[in-house]
């Protein structure tokens, strides 16, 4: 068998492929294997080269440096060279030397680049001549003498108009620029008096500022228009409005009207009753979101009113067993509102704005619903008593801190409430409850009094926590839903707060 026979598979062409080839294949065609005959072929023919020999350089090669003296011909050619001769034999020209620089420890030298015009006819005129276009050639001033050179004159530099001299600075600009100022314009506004201690009940309603056409012209400063960080919202308070904040007549009637609405529904049986406490806790809800929303807040105000309204009829309906599945939905589905993105806001802050008002409102006013759970209208009998004695409580708080009212309880948050009126509500509240509550079944007086003292405690704080939310927020009311009273929150902020006392103090007196 011949080397051929070794790589021929017998497939078809293998007698074509061992012909000697004459033409150059295509350069896409691959690698194959030849036979001997066939590579003899190809080198005979020149397509392809033999192996080289060892010492034949290859492609990568370093080449070896020349030998020989390196000549000393550097660039520029002195002139005694000839460009013509270095191409054959160049004679060795000595190297020109460096300048020679100071070391940058020594001290300097003074030296400066001479760029001065030469005189005419010198041998450095044809360097200044791209220069001669403009009125002289550039000039440098390194000493003290060079100033006195008439060429230098401010003149030469602008010409004769002062008002366009280049290179001069603006002598009629202020110290600060009016191009870029960021100060606000100022106006004159009146020199504020010393601030005089008065009473809380007589404290005036906050004035309008004066604006610039109505400032005096005499003993005036001058202040900044620049905004201010927000100062604190106006000293307004429910419980105690200085004379001309609330009318009181118009507080009266409405006040007289609900009550008289509210005594038909009680009367009219539990169901009632329940339907009324529920229409006033989703009303205040109403409200607070409404608040927040006008504040920047973005709560799931319908999961807050549905969780409002469920709570209710689910506590009125199972129970105390109600609350916590209530309050665990409200909870999961307050994260899942923002998860979802029902409302593109903030997940953080909304849904503790949404939760938090749920809590306040709606889980607070459900307790209205635990007390009208029991049976022969006892629930309505102690609902009535956490009213009777809240009424009374904000009433005369009001009336003693207007006459008697001096020491503030919370100057920070509802200046206008005194102790004076703490105390004068503490009063009225025992002699209310006492006299009128003590006398409903299954209230007893002993059992009323407990009462009046448990609300004139939580009664004063649930208004004050509204009004610190109040001035958080930097408005007087909540609503306007109460002509004379503001908003329905406005009215029963106390009573949110003195129904959970209620409810709790009637099981631990056991009661009824």
């Amino acid at each position: 068998m011949d080397e051929r026979d070794e790589y021929d598979d017998g497939s078809p062409g293998d007698d074509e492929r061992d012909k000697p080839q004459t033409t150059p294949r295509p350069a896409g065609e691959g690698v194959r294997i030849i036979g001997a005959e066939e590579a003899a072929a190809a080198i005979e023919t020149g397509q392809v080269a033999g192996r080289r020999p060892e010492d034949e350089p290859r492609f990568g090669d370093v080449p070896p440096a020349p030998e020989g003296p390196r000549p000393g011909v550097r660039f520029p050619l002195p002139e005694s060279v000839d460009p013509a001769d270095v191409a054959s034999e160049v004679p060795p020209v000595a190297p020109i030397a460096a300048p020679t620089l100071p070391h940058w420890s020594e001290p300097p030298t003074g030296e400066v680049p001479q760029i001065l015009a030469s005189d005419e006819g010198s041998e450095d005129e044809d360097d200044f001549r791209a220069w001669s276009s403009f009125s002289g050639g550039p000039r440098w001033r390194d000493t003290a003498s060079d100033w006195d050179d008439e060429g230098f004159a401010p003149g030469d530099l602008a010409g004769d108009d002062d008002d366009f001299r280049l290179g001069a600075l603006a002598t009629q600009r202020t110290e600060h620029s009016d191009l870029y100022s960021f100060d606000e314009p100022e106006v004159v506004a009146e020199p504020e008096p010393e601030p005089a201690r008065v009473r809380a009940a007589q404290r005036p309603a906050p004035s309008a500022p004066m604006s610039p056409s109505e400032a005096p012209p005499g003993g005036a400063r001058r202040v900044s228009t620049r905004p201010q960080p927000q100062a604190a919202p106006p000293l307004y308070d429910d419980a105690a409005t200085p004379p001309g904040g609330r009318d009181l007549g118009t507080a009266l009637v409405t006040g007289l009207g609900f009550g008289a609405v509210a005594l038909l529904m009680f009367k009219a049986g539990p169901a009632w009753a329940m339907l009324l406490a529920t229409t006033v806790v989703t009303l205040a809800a109403v409200e607070l979101y409404n608040v927040l929303r006008r504040a920047g807040y973005r709560p799931a105000t319908m999961l807050g009113i549905a969780g409002t309204i469920s709570l209710m009829v689910a506590s009125y309906n199972q129970g105390e067993t109600a609350v916590p599945m209530v309050l665990a939905l409200v909870t999961v589905f307050s994260f899942l509102w923002y998860l979802a993105r029902v409302e593109p806001a903030r997940p953080t802050i909304n849904v503790l704005a949404t939760l938090g008002g749920f809590m306040w409102v709606g889980f607070l006013g459900s307790f209205a619903a635990l007390l009208l759970r029991y049976p022969n209208r006892h629930g309505i009998a102690f609902l009535l008593g956490a009213i009777l004695a809240t009424v009374a409580n904000d009433a005369g708080a009001y009336f003693v801190g207007r006459q008697m009212g001096s020491s503030p309880m919370a100057p920070t948050i509802s200046p206008n409430k005194t102790w004076e009126g703490f105390f004068g509500g503490l009063v009225v509240t025992v002699i209310v409850s006492v006299a009128i509550t003590g006398s409903i079944s299954p209230w007893g007086r002993m059992d009323a009094f407990w009462l009046a003292l448990v609300i004139s405690v939580v009664a004063p704080v649930g208004d004050l926590c509204e009004s610190m939310i109040k001035r958080d927020i930097g408005l007087k009311d909540m609503g306007a839903l109460l002509p004379g009273h503001g908003g329905v929150l406005d009215r029963f902020d106390a009573l949110l707060f003195a129904l959970p006392a209620t409810y709790y103090l009637v099981r631990l007196l056991n009661i009824g």
